[in-house]
C-alpha cells in the first residue's frame, strides 16, 4: 500500500508559508507571523482595537493506492481560518479564532472493500472520524482563552494548543489536536523553564467536537486485545482531566536537560526525561 498526500499552506494577511509539520519542542505557532503584544493599553476598547489579525489557508490531497484487487481511495479537502488576539490590558489577553474545512472531492467513504471488509482509514482523517458522511458541520472553535501575565510567565486559561512530548498538535492532516484547561508557561528566556497545567477537554486531529478526557480515548481505532478480541475502553474511561507538568534546565553549552511527567487518573502515569546536545 502507498500513501500519497500532499499539504498545501499559505499565510492570508501576512505574506508568509508554513509547513504542517513542527517539532516537539517548538511552540504551536498554528497561526504564523504573529507576533506578541507587548503594549499594555489602558482601556479594554484600546486593547480591541490594538489587537492583531491573522489567518491561514490549507489545501490537502491524500490517496491510497491498494494492491490490485482492493479498493483504492482518495480525498481532497480545503479549508480557512482566522485568530484575533488582543493586545494586554491590565496584563490580560482575549485570542479566539476557528477553523473550516470543506470537502472539495472525495472517493465514497460509505464504500468498504469487498474483500477486506474495511473502508477509507487514513483519507476520512481529514475531515471527521466520528461521521466520515459529514461534509456540512465541519467548522471548529479552535482557540478561545483569556491570559493572563505575570512577571516572568503567563496563565491561559480555555481553548488552546500546546506542544508537549505527551500531548501535541500531531498536525498532520487539516486540523491539530486542541485542547482546554489551565496551562502555565515560564519565560523561554530564563535557565530553567517550567510548563504545564490541567486539561479537561480535547478536540483530536480529524474531529470537529470537544470532548471530556475520558471521551477522546478511544475514539481512534482501540486495536485488540493479548486473545485478540477488540478492546472494549472506549466508551468506559471515567477520566475528567490529565495533568502534565514540564522543566528544562540549560546545562552548558548547547545541552538541554528536560524532564516530563503525564498523569492520568485511574488510567496511567508516565515520565521521561530527555538530555538534548547541540554540536555546531
Amino acid at each position: 500500500m502507498r500513501l500519497i498526500y500532499v499539504l498545501t499552506a499559505f499565510l492570508l494577511l501576512t505574506g508568509k508559508s508554513f509547513s504542517q509539520h513542527q517539532e516537539i519542542t517548538a511552540k504551536p505557532e498554528m497561526w504564523k507571523g504573529v507576533k506578541e503584544n507587548l503594549v499594555d493599553t489602558n482601556s479594554i476598547l484600546h486593547a480591541f482595537k490594538n489587537g492583531t489579525v491573522n489567518g491561514h489557508f490549507r489545501y490537502f490531497f491524500m490517496a491510497t493506492d491498494n494492491r490490485k484487487g482492493l479498493t483504492d481511495f482518495y480525498a481532497n479537502a480545503v479549508g480557512g481560518g482566522i485568530r484575533f488576539e488582543t493586545a494586554r490590558f491590565k496584563r490580560f489577553q482575549f485570542a479566539v479564532s476557528g477553523f473550516y474545512s470543506f470537502n472539495i472531492g472525495s472517493s465514497d467513504f460509505n464504500k468498504k472493500d469487498p474483500v477486506a471488509n474495511q473502508g477509507s482509514r487514513y483519507e476520512t482523517t481529514l475531515f471527521d472520524i466520528e461521521n466520515p458522511n459529514n461534509k456540512k458541520d465541519l467548522d471548529r472553535l479552535e482557540e478561545l482563552y483569556l491570559k493572563y501575565h505575570l512577571n516572568n510567565a503567563s496563565i491561559t486559561w480555555g481553548r488552546q494548543l500546546i506542544n508537549t512530548p505527551f500531548i501535541n498538535l500531531q498536525d498532520g492532516r487539516m486540523r491539530p489536536t486542541g485542547v482546554e484547561g489551565v496551562w502555565l508557561v515560564t519565560n523561554k528566556e530564563r535557565k530553567t523553564r517550567w510548563e504545564g497545567g490541567m486539561l479537561y477537554a480535547i478536540s483530536p486531529r480529524g474531529t470537529v467536537n470537544w470532548f471530556s478526557v475520558g471521551e477522546s480515548i478511544g475514539l481512534y481505532p482501540s486495536g485488540l486485545n493479548t486473545d485478540g478480541t477488540k478492546a472494549g475502553y472506549p466508551g468506559h474511561m471515567e477520566v475528567k482531566q490529565v495533568s502534565i507538568l514540564g522543566v528544562k534546565r540549560d546545562i552548558g553549552k548547547n545541552k538541554i536537560l528536560q524532564f516530563w511527567d503525564i498523569w492520568v487518573p485511574n488510567v496511567f502515569n508516565a515520565a521521561m526525561m530527555q538530555l538534548d546536545i547541540e554540536f555546531p
